[in-house]
């Protein structure tokens, strides 16, 4: 491939081929130069995740090699347990045992938990000071006797995003005191996404559809685990997302995020 030119970048050399394509393979990267002039690569399956996130009006600023919206505290993704934040929220296991990465849900790496009981990992608590909080989550769900995907605090009676006694939530994330059969009904298998949104109140979204406002506020909580041992799970996550903030549903910017779960995981039914 002959090369016209040598650009120094931050005493980095870059080579500039001169032929030109109209098509990128799906394999291939871009050359990117963030506003620190460092050079970066980026797949053209992430690029255009990241053009997709605009949802028209291009006020929504996005993270470059994620396409999220900016702002958010934690994003674990592709099967890795290292934060993709930029906040070195990293997950690490509280026993001996870890979810493993495999590949799942469209082909993506997922971190995958077996229903042992023994690979829950925690996060140091990161919400201090925060008014209100969404999470975003893409799961698969292989058993569905009982699970909890992530809790925030210890509550009396535990707290379950599925209930083994029947169909229900009893969510306690980002609450001070569980919510009772909230949603009515959870699923027992497939994969789905669920967002949480708590603030001056509170609400569930299972595929992008609300399972109705509840007056309950936000609390931070006082801790950070995921796939807890006492209600082992059995399936995979795929994309646990966190906003310090509370993302109003169907706004601009939780449109933004949808867009994003939606091209990455295609399969995904969600309600638009």
């Amino acid at each position: 491939m002959p090369l016209y030119r040598k650009r120094i970048v931050n005493g980095s050399s870059l080579d500039i081929p001169s032929d030109t394509r109209t098509v990128a393979g799906s394999n291939d990267f871009f050359i990117g130069i963030d506003e620190n002039s460092e050079l970066y690569k980026i797949k053209k399956s992430d690029l255009l995740v990241g053009l997709s996130s605009d949802t028209g009006g291009g006020t929504t600023p996005t993270t470059p090699t994620t396409g999220y919206p900016t702002g958010m505290a934690l994003l674990l993704e592709d099967g890795s347990k290292l934060d993709k934040s930029g906040n070195d929220r990293h997950a690490t296991p509280v026993g001996a045992n870890s979810p493993t990465s495999v590949v799942g849900l469209d082909g993506k790496q997922v971190l995958k938990w077996d229903g042992s009981g023994t690979q829950e990992l925690e996060i140091t608590p990161f919400l201090s000071g925060a008014t209100g909080a969404t999470l975003y989550c893409v799961f698969t769900i292989e058993s569905g006797d009982n699970y909890n995907i992530v809790r925030t605090i210890d509550v009396s009676g535990g707290d379950f995003w599925k209930f083994i006694g029947g169909s229900a939530g009893y969510f306690a994330t980002f609450l001070q005191n569980r919510l009772e059969i909230y949603p009515p009904s959870m699923p027992a298998t497939g994969s789905i996404l669920v967002s949480i949104h708590s603030g001056s109140n509170y609400q569930i979204l299972i595929n992008n559809d609300s399972k109705g406002i509840k007056s309950n506020t936000f609390f931070a909580g006082n801790k950070f685990r995921i796939g807890v041992n006492d209600y082992p799970f059995v399936g995979s996550i795929a994309t646990l997302l966190v906003y310090p903030e509370h993302i109003q549903p169907y706004t601009t910017k939780h449109n933004s995020i949808i867009n994003v779960i939606k091209t990455r995981y295609t399969s995904l039914t969600l309600v638009s």
